[in-house]
Protein backbone atom coordinates (compact mmCIF):
# COMPACT_ATOMS: atom_id res chain seq x y z
CA UNK A 1 0.00 0.00 0.00
CA UNK A 2 2.86 2.40 0.83
CA UNK A 3 4.48 1.70 -2.55
CA UNK A 4 1.18 2.39 -4.35
CA UNK A 5 0.78 5.69 -2.48
CA UNK A 6 4.29 6.72 -3.50
CA UNK A 7 3.55 5.92 -7.17
CA UNK A 8 0.24 7.78 -6.98
CA UNK A 9 1.91 10.81 -5.41
CA UNK A 10 4.58 10.83 -8.15
CA UNK A 11 1.92 10.60 -10.87
CA UNK A 12 -0.09 13.39 -9.23
CA UNK A 13 3.03 15.58 -9.12
CA UNK A 14 3.77 14.89 -12.80
CA UNK A 15 0.19 15.74 -13.80
CA UNK A 16 0.29 18.97 -11.77
CA UNK A 17 3.59 19.96 -13.42
CA UNK A 18 2.24 19.28 -16.92
CA UNK A 19 -0.96 21.16 -16.11
CA UNK A 20 1.06 24.18 -14.95
CA UNK A 21 3.23 24.09 -18.09
CA UNK A 22 0.19 23.92 -20.36
CA UNK A 23 -1.65 26.67 -18.46
CA UNK A 24 1.41 28.95 -18.49
CA UNK A 25 1.83 28.34 -22.21
CA UNK A 26 -1.81 29.14 -23.00
CA UNK A 27 -1.71 32.29 -20.86
CA UNK A 28 1.40 33.45 -22.71
CA UNK A 29 -0.33 32.70 -26.03
CA UNK A 30 -3.25 34.86 -24.87
CA UNK A 31 -0.89 37.81 -24.32
CA UNK A 32 0.49 37.36 -27.83
CA UNK A 33 -2.98 37.06 -29.35
CA UNK A 34 -4.25 40.16 -27.52
CA UNK A 35 -1.36 42.18 -28.97
CA UNK A 36 -2.93 41.67 -32.41
CA UNK A 37 -6.35 43.02 -31.41
CA UNK A 38 -7.52 46.59 -32.00
CA UNK A 39 -6.00 48.81 -29.33
CA UNK A 40 -8.05 51.05 -27.06
CA UNK A 41 -5.96 53.98 -28.32
CA UNK A 42 -6.85 53.25 -31.96
CA UNK A 43 -10.54 52.86 -31.14
CA UNK A 44 -10.61 56.00 -28.93
CA UNK A 45 -8.88 58.01 -31.64
CA UNK A 46 -11.37 57.00 -34.33
CA UNK A 47 -14.70 56.29 -32.67
CA UNK A 48 -16.74 58.68 -30.53
CA UNK A 49 -19.15 56.25 -28.91
CA UNK A 50 -18.44 52.56 -28.89
CA UNK A 51 -18.17 49.52 -26.70
CA UNK A 52 -16.32 46.25 -27.05
CA UNK A 53 -18.04 43.05 -26.04
CA UNK A 54 -15.35 40.42 -26.36
CA UNK A 55 -16.03 37.17 -24.57
CA UNK A 56 -14.21 34.29 -26.24
CA UNK A 57 -15.18 30.77 -25.19
CA UNK A 58 -11.59 29.80 -24.36
CA UNK A 59 -8.51 31.66 -23.08
CA UNK A 60 -7.27 31.79 -26.66
CA UNK A 61 -9.71 31.52 -29.53
CA UNK A 62 -10.51 32.28 -33.12
CA UNK A 63 -12.57 35.35 -32.21
CA UNK A 64 -10.99 38.75 -32.77
CA UNK A 65 -11.59 42.42 -33.46
CA UNK A 66 -9.03 44.42 -35.39
CA UNK A 67 -8.67 47.94 -36.73
CA UNK A 68 -6.33 50.04 -38.82
CA UNK A 69 -5.99 53.31 -40.67
CA UNK A 70 -6.11 52.89 -44.43
CA UNK A 71 -3.77 54.72 -46.77
CA UNK A 72 -6.76 56.79 -47.99
CA UNK A 73 -7.21 58.08 -44.41
CA UNK A 74 -10.28 55.99 -43.65
CA UNK A 75 -10.59 53.89 -40.50
CA UNK A 76 -11.34 50.19 -40.83
CA UNK A 77 -12.77 47.83 -38.24
CA UNK A 78 -13.12 44.06 -38.45
CA UNK A 79 -14.93 41.65 -36.17
CA UNK A 80 -14.36 38.01 -36.95
CA UNK A 81 -14.67 34.41 -35.92
CA UNK A 82 -11.85 32.27 -37.29
CA UNK A 83 -12.15 28.60 -38.11
CA UNK A 84 -11.40 26.47 -35.08
CA UNK A 85 -11.54 26.84 -31.32
CA UNK A 86 -8.89 27.14 -28.66
CA UNK A 87 -5.29 26.99 -29.84
CA UNK A 88 -6.03 26.16 -33.53
CA UNK A 89 -8.56 29.02 -33.65
CA UNK A 90 -6.02 31.39 -32.10
CA UNK A 91 -3.42 30.45 -34.69
CA UNK A 92 -6.00 31.02 -37.44
CA UNK A 93 -6.87 34.42 -35.95
CA UNK A 94 -3.23 35.49 -36.19
CA UNK A 95 -3.08 34.26 -39.80
CA UNK A 96 -6.31 36.12 -40.56
CA UNK A 97 -5.11 39.36 -38.98
CA UNK A 98 -1.74 39.28 -40.74
CA UNK A 99 -3.57 38.54 -44.01
CA UNK A 100 -5.83 41.56 -43.42
CA UNK A 101 -2.74 43.69 -42.73
CA UNK A 102 -1.21 42.52 -46.01
CA UNK A 103 -4.46 43.20 -47.91
CA UNK A 104 -4.73 46.83 -46.76
CA UNK A 105 -1.30 47.54 -48.22
CA UNK A 106 -2.93 47.27 -51.66
CA UNK A 107 -6.67 47.81 -51.13
CA UNK A 108 -9.02 50.26 -49.43
CA UNK A 109 -12.46 48.83 -50.36
CA UNK A 110 -13.78 46.34 -47.79
CA UNK A 111 -14.86 43.75 -50.39
CA UNK A 112 -11.46 43.85 -52.10
CA UNK A 113 -9.71 43.63 -48.72
CA UNK A 114 -11.68 40.51 -47.75
CA UNK A 115 -11.11 38.92 -51.17
CA UNK A 116 -7.36 39.58 -50.98
CA UNK A 117 -7.31 38.27 -47.40
CA UNK A 118 -9.07 35.08 -48.48
CA UNK A 119 -6.59 34.57 -51.32
CA UNK A 120 -3.62 34.96 -48.95
CA UNK A 121 -5.11 32.48 -46.46
CA UNK A 122 -5.80 29.90 -49.18
CA UNK A 123 -2.28 30.23 -50.57
CA UNK A 124 -0.75 29.92 -47.10
CA UNK A 125 -2.80 26.90 -46.09
CA UNK A 126 -2.17 25.08 -49.40
CA UNK A 127 1.41 24.72 -48.21
CA UNK A 128 0.29 21.93 -45.84
CA UNK A 129 0.14 19.64 -48.88
CA UNK A 130 -3.65 19.70 -49.26
CA UNK A 131 -5.30 20.81 -52.47
CA UNK A 132 -8.16 22.63 -50.74
CA UNK A 133 -6.50 25.38 -48.76
CA UNK A 134 -9.84 27.17 -48.72
CA UNK A 135 -11.66 25.19 -46.05
CA UNK A 136 -10.32 27.40 -43.26
CA UNK A 137 -10.59 31.13 -42.79
CA UNK A 138 -13.06 33.31 -40.95
CA UNK A 139 -16.52 34.75 -40.80
CA UNK A 140 -15.88 38.48 -40.85
CA UNK A 141 -17.56 41.87 -40.90
CA UNK A 142 -15.34 44.63 -42.22
CA UNK A 143 -16.42 48.27 -42.02
CA UNK A 144 -14.59 51.24 -43.51
CA UNK A 145 -15.46 54.62 -42.00
CA UNK A 146 -15.10 57.73 -44.15
CA UNK A 147 -15.43 60.47 -41.54
CA UNK A 148 -14.92 63.29 -44.05
CA UNK A 149 -18.03 62.31 -46.02
CA UNK A 150 -19.85 60.74 -43.06
CA UNK A 151 -20.28 57.38 -44.81
CA UNK A 152 -19.36 53.80 -44.20
CA UNK A 153 -18.75 50.92 -46.53
CA UNK A 154 -18.85 47.32 -45.44
CA UNK A 155 -18.27 43.77 -46.57
CA UNK A 156 -19.62 40.88 -44.55
CA UNK A 157 -18.77 37.21 -44.96
CA UNK A 158 -21.16 35.03 -42.93
CA UNK A 159 -21.17 37.72 -40.24
CA UNK A 160 -23.80 40.51 -40.25
CA UNK A 161 -23.16 44.14 -39.41
CA UNK A 162 -25.32 45.72 -36.72
CA UNK A 163 -25.65 49.44 -36.25
CA UNK A 164 -27.43 50.94 -33.27
CA UNK A 165 -28.96 54.34 -34.03
CA UNK A 166 -30.82 55.71 -31.03
CA UNK A 167 -33.19 52.91 -30.04
CA UNK A 168 -33.15 51.38 -33.52
CA UNK A 169 -31.10 48.32 -34.47
CA UNK A 170 -30.14 48.11 -38.13
CA UNK A 171 -28.91 44.78 -39.45
CA UNK A 172 -27.00 44.42 -42.71
CA UNK A 173 -26.98 40.85 -43.95
CA UNK A 174 -23.75 39.09 -44.90
CA UNK A 175 -22.81 37.23 -48.05
CA UNK A 176 -21.71 33.61 -48.02
CA UNK A 177 -18.17 34.61 -48.97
Amino acid sequence: IEAQKKITDEQKHQIEEKHKEITDSINYAERIQRSFLATKEMLDENLKEYFVFFQPKDVVSGDFYWSAKLRNGQFILATADSTGHGVPGAIMSLLNITSLEKAIEQHTEPALILNATRKTIIERLKKDGSTEGGKDGMDCSLISFDFKNNTLTYAAANNPVWIVRGRELLEFAPDKM
